[in-house]
């Protein structure tokens, strides 16, 4: 049955065209798809095993040879209406099962898979070879390498029930935005050429000599393009074979020759038209999907990447701007075929089905001038066409962006509901100067999956590597490193009758969250280690500058600049509550300290007046309220001041960032009952965005206060969610009111980033109550964006009540 997909409405001054034909039938497809698992790669990975090729060779050669024989050995998948092919998985829609990785943990659901949040179909044979595979890598991915030794079992029970934090980097790394613009200027041959000589002459590409790691290194890299060119080959063929079908039409079968032709070519040359461009990029996205995990894996600046390929087709006659839209349609729709793979207690943190394959627009070049272009507006029409769950879309904003570039922005938020998320150059760079970053590197940064910050092709970011629970530190500081239900999770911190005065609660919450995050450390540390030797990832480092030069893989510090990147949920809740606790008993003196714990600890039982007090009266951050905006800061420097001070074991910096996912939910669950009126085991604030509902004073005062805050250390970026009522911001009026509140926020009031849910709450409490009528309706959840309907229900309830605001 064929799902009921929205057509889309114009756009106000018609910004954004109306979906054609071909956007709407492989939208559709992609709906009518359903969701399922590929167990190709893990079968594939089996067989290069137990062929015993590789066996004795350096680790990274080991690595190299067994990606190549998956992408070699691959089935070519072709789809109706596509125009740039290529397949990430052997299904239309479906996640990869990653057995180096916490795919593992999806046999946790095996019998219930169709009954969970998000359905999986698979069936009964596939299920059979799904526990097989699990079973044989059950003690050799890479949280039981790392893990399952003596000294970690606390690290180990921290990732199978996450209260304090939670390590993504156990699924494995992902998030990259890898050198397109070098791949579409060069291609892979020039890589090859120098590896090949850096092998024959035995040195590094500068002449001094090379030792044996980098010497396998470079064996590495020559092995990973010749796999990725037998994919693309092998995609060549097929669709030729089909072109030679008699009962499809001519002008099919010149797309499918167009497309055949592009992959003899690309990626190995550097395209010479526009499709080779797009697909080149694509084929390369699904070698850096093939090799790590999906989460995050970006394509970065691609309006500045293909621009010269696209105005020599425009001038030439080869192309037509209809047939560059339709092009780019087709490209993102590919995006939409990948999703990630996780066991049900793992969705709640990370509830949606999104992986983040970000595309970035706009923005300045090494000069600081503006370079939007024609491109960059295509992007956001082929996506404003489509409305699906990927590609994730950033538009970076400064003093010079062109009117028409964020008019066209908001006209698709109008439309889709929560794409794309709004940049501030200038706050931007000036954070990743901070970590390191030249000028010229920062003004050319792009976005990774959510909102994570990286200069394009030149950063090994780990851009997700742990999300924190910050608000669970006050509740450990308030109860010496014991949560209110009695477990030892932190630091043994002075007791309630030596806390005197309010710094003396601040210095405990420090304490607490420079413990955690040392523990935190220590585990990212050992999969750092064991990523080195079992999981490097060659066409990473092939897509990374510095590795080259080096001749080390990322994984090895390879790259230019070198990140682990950590995030911090709840802000906004860590802050109410520290300005609640201190009003309460050191300003006001209305509660002894012991008292107001003593009421926390029954979770306000007997208190509820308190508690309404607290959560609709007091002053909240969001608000504009300068001491409720303090204390928020107060609890970000918390945060950012025990990460930034740490290295990594690449010898690279730590940093820090400010969003959720849906981890507000999942640690929520495990957080006691905190000062600002939260409720013990409620969801936690999301993003920098004020507590669900405390933004009373519409979105200018919310902006102002997260405007305030300093941001200098966040070079990890953060998320701020607004929601707008659909009926309050449509038309033209809307654009144009919108347009200048973000532009007067992103612009004239330094703001880093900011994002929006337009949307009916009607239509999403009807949505709630019966999903089957709404299939596509796109709301925005952290710094990603999801079909309302693959949402968990506390989830949806969260994006429900979110104060809506008019203008």
């Amino acid at each position: 049955m064929t799902a009921s997909i929205t057509a889309f409405p114009t756009a106000a001054n018609d910004l954004i065209p109306p979906p054609g034909a071909r956007a709407l039938r492989l939208k559709a497809a992609l709906h009518d798809a359903g969701y399922s698992i590929c167990l190709e790669r893990p079968r594939l990975l089996k067989a290069f095993r137990k062929s015993g090729a590789g066996k004795g060779e350096h680790p990274l050669v080991q690595r190299a040879l067994a990606l190549a024989y998956v992408m070699k050995h691959r089935q070519p998948r072709l789809y109706d209406d596509e125009l740039i092919i290529g397949n990430v998985t052997s299904k239309r829609v479906a996640a990869n099962f990653y057995p180096e990785g916490t795919s593992v943990n999806i046999i946790e659901d095996l019998f219930t898979l169709e009954d969970r949040p998000i359905k999986l179909k698979l069936s009964r044979k596939e299920k059979l070879e799904l526990a097989a595979l699990a079973a044989d890598n059950v003690f050799t991915n890479m949280g039981a390498r790392a893990f399952a030794k003596p000294g970690y079992t606390g690290e180990l029970l921290e990732i199978l029930s996450p209260k304090r934090y939670i390590v993504t980097e156990e699924a494995g790394v992902g998030h990259q935005v890898g050198d397109y613009r070098r791949l579409v200027a060069e291609g892979l041959v020039e890589t090859d050429r120098i590896a090949a000589r850096c092998l024959e002459t035995r040195t590094l590409p500068d002449g001094s000599p090379a030792d044996a790691d980098q010497l396998a290194f470079y064996r590495s890299l020559r092995i990973t393009i010749d796999g990725i060119r037998g994919m693309a080959a092998n995609l060549a063929d097929a669709a030729e074979c089909e072109a030679l079908r008699t009962d499809i039409a001519d002008s099919r079968r010149a797309e499918l020759l167009a497309a055949a032709q592009a992959c003899r070519r690309v990626p190995y040359y550097p395209p010479a038209t526009f499709q080779e461009g797009l697909q080149a990029c694509w084929l390369l996205h699904i070698a850096m999907l093939l090799e790590d995990f999906e989460q995050g894996m970006s394509f970065g600046r691609l309006d500045q990447a293909l621009i010269h390929l696209y105005d020599a087709d425009l001038a030439c006659g080869a192309l037509t701007r209809e047939q560059a839209l339709e092009l780019w349609v087709s490209f993102e729709a590919k995006t939409g075929e990948t999703i990630p793979l996780y066991s049900n207690r793992m969705d709640v943190y990370f509830s949606g089905n999104c992986v983040g394959q970000s595309i970035t627009v706009g923005g300045v070049d090494a000069e600081g001038r503006d370079v939007s272009n024609e491109l960059s507006e295509l992007v956001l029409e082929a996506f404003g066409q489509l409305g699906t769950r990927e590609p994730a879309l950033h538009v970076r904003v400064h003093a010079d962006t062109p009117k028409r570039l964020l008019d066209k922005a908001v006209a698709v938020m109008q439309r889709t509901g929560g794409r794309p998320t709004l940049m501030g150059d200038e706050t931007v760079i000036n954070s990743l100067q901070h970590t390191g970053m030249t000028l010229e590197h920062a003004r050319d940064y792009a976005i990774i999956g959510c909102v994570e910050l990286a200069s394009q092709g030149r950063t090994y970011n780990s851009a997700d590597a742990a999300l924190f629970n910050l608000p669970l530190c006050l509740e450990l500081a308030l109860n010496r490193g014991e949560s209110f239900r009695g477990e030892r999770l932190g630091l043994l911190t002075p007791p309630l009758a030596a806390m005197t005065g309010f710094e003396d609660v601040l210095a405990a919450f420090r304490s607490q969250v420079a413990f955690q995050v040392g523990r935190m450390q220590r585990a990212i540390n050992r999969l750092e280690e064991t990523y080195r030797i079992h999981r490097p990832t060659p066409v990473n480092s092939i897509m990374t500058q510095g590795c080259l030069a080096k001749g080390k893989d990322v994984t090895w510090g390879g790259g230019m600049y070198d990140f682990t990147s950590v995030q911090a949920v709840g802000l906004a809740d860590a802050g109410d509550s520290l300005y609640a606790l201190n009003k309460l008993v050191f300003e006001d003196k209305r509660f002894t300290l012991p008292q107001l714990v003593e009421i926390l600890n029954a979770d306000f039982a007997g208190h509820e007046p308190l508690r309404v007090e607290l959560s609709r009266r007091f002053p909240r951050f969001g608000n504009g309220d300068q001491a409720a905006d303090t204390m928020t800061q107060r609890a970000a420097d918390a945060f950012t001041d025990a990460v930034t001070p740490r290295r990594n074991t690449r010898g690279g910096q730590w940093i820090a960032g400010f969003y959720s996912m849906s981890c507000g939910v999942g640690f929520g669950r495990h957080t006691g009952a905190l000062p600002n009126g939260r409720k013990a085991g409620q969801r936690l604030s999301n993003g920098v965005s004020p507590s669900d509902g405390s933004d009373r004073k519409g979105p200018t005062a919310a902006l102002r206060s997260v405007a305030g805050l300093d941001k200098t250390h966040w070079g990890n970026a953060h998320v701020l969610n607004i929601k707008f009522d659909k009926k309050l911001v449509h038309g033209e009026t809307g654009i144009r009111n919108l347009g200048t509140l973000f532009r007067d926020y992103l612009v004239r009031q330094d703001g880093m980033q900011v994002q929006v849910n337009v949307q009916d709450a009607e239509i999403l409490r009807a949505a709630k109550l019966n999903p089957e009528a709404y299939p596509d309706l796109l709301v925005r959840v952290s710094g990603y964006c999801s079909y309302f309907s693959d949402l968990r229900p506390e989830v949806q309830d969260e994006i429900i009540e979110r104060m809506s605001h008019g203008l």
